[in-house]
């Protein structure tokens, strides 16, 4: 998720916990610790390209490194406060939030590897768009009624946080559900119509719950679809063609693969240079190239990698493209 979805998330999280202990202290303290994981970006820089998008969410999102860096920063604030409050109040105000932030980016598409360094597995959901409107609605009213009922019981208060965190959850909840039902419908539909396929992936696009990309796989290549889960309609429909890996005998892209998930088409730029772009993230574009969020740029001869830097298409065009296909 977007980093100021972690902030609120901590902050209201902070708030719960330690409200009728130290105030709004607590929630700056949770809204730092929500973002402590995304700090392997100033990291990343001096990796190779392919290997770094491996360090982002990689060991800085482990559980290992939670319960570590948590009680480690859990004593240094309890030392800073004195015996204000006990140990394991500090732990639990960084713990929590930094669990946070693990568990709700594993429902993005880009893949958290929390069981890290015991397994490389990446976990991913597939069920969030990184930056969601509605998850963001429910977090700022929640955080303002915290912050404009701020004369209210500490009781009252403490329920207003939990509750807006509860509904949060079952909005996260309702993801999975309707990733679930859209995958299955689809997957009837192409039984049904005899259609062969290999593999389904679907995720919401940036903003929103209510349009989500359908990705069919099969022995030829990408079916990419855009689809309004209310009125059950193809709002657009993109062939992507396998094949072009076979040209390639230089450069390895077994890394990229594996980031990938084998969810990758070529193309070639004529000028000494290919990409390879990652299919499992949705754009608010519609029409291919464009519609790449995540590309690599490889030259053939020296097997050097370029990272593309991700582009979502979100705009004020395609924003309005967006709710056309809404409504």
């Amino acid at each position: 998720m977007d980093s100021l979805t972690h902030a609120l998330t901590g902050a209201i999280i902070g708030h719960a916990l330690g409200n009728s202990k130290m105030g709004t202290k607590a929630m700056v303290i949770g809204a730092i610790a929500a973002n402590i994981p995304d700090f392997d970006a100033a990291f990343t820089p001096f990796f190779d390209p392919v290997e770094a998008m491996f360090i982002h969410r990689g060991f800085s999102h482990s559980l290992l490194l939670m319960f570590i860096g948590s009680a480690f920063l859990g004593y240094l604030l309890s030392r800073y406060y004195k015996s204000r409050h006990p140990f394991g109040f500090w732990w639990l105000l960084v713990l929590i939030p930094w669990l946070s932030h693990l568990l709700m980016d594993i429902f993005n598409t880009y893949g958290t590897g929390i069981l890290e360094p015991f397994s490389s597995v990446r976990i991913s959901f597939d069920t969030m768009a990184i930056i969601d409107i509605n998850l963001l609605v429910i977090l700022v009213l929640t955080l303002a009624a915290l912050l404009f009922l701020r004369e209210k019981s500490r009781f009252q208060k403490r329920f207003i946080a939990l509750l807006g965190l509860s509904v949060g959850l079952l909005y996260f909840l309702l993801n999975v559900y309707i990733k679930l039902s859209l995958e299955r419908e689809v997957r009837d539909r192409l039984e049904a119509a005899g259609v062969d396929f290999t593999r389904i992936h679907s995720t919401p696009l940036p903003l929103t719950n209510l349009v989500w990309m359908v990705v069919v796989e099969d022995s030829s290549g990408y079916r990419v679809s855009q689809v309004n889960i209310i009125k059950k309609q193809i709002v657009s429909h993109t062939l992507l063609l396998k094949g072009m890996e076979n040209n390639i005998t230089t450069c390895s892209l077994e890394r990229i693969k594996e980031f990938t998930k084998n969810y990758f088409t070529i193309d070639y730029s004529h000028q000494g240079y290919f990409y390879v772009n990652d299919l499992r993230f949705s754009s608010l574009e519609s029409s291919y190239p464009a519609a790449y969020v995540l590309r690599f740029k490889i030259d053939e001869k020296n097997c050097r990698v370029e990272r593309i830097h991700p582009r979502r298409g979100i705009n004020p065009t395609n924003i309005s493209k967006l709710v056309r296909k809404i409504f």
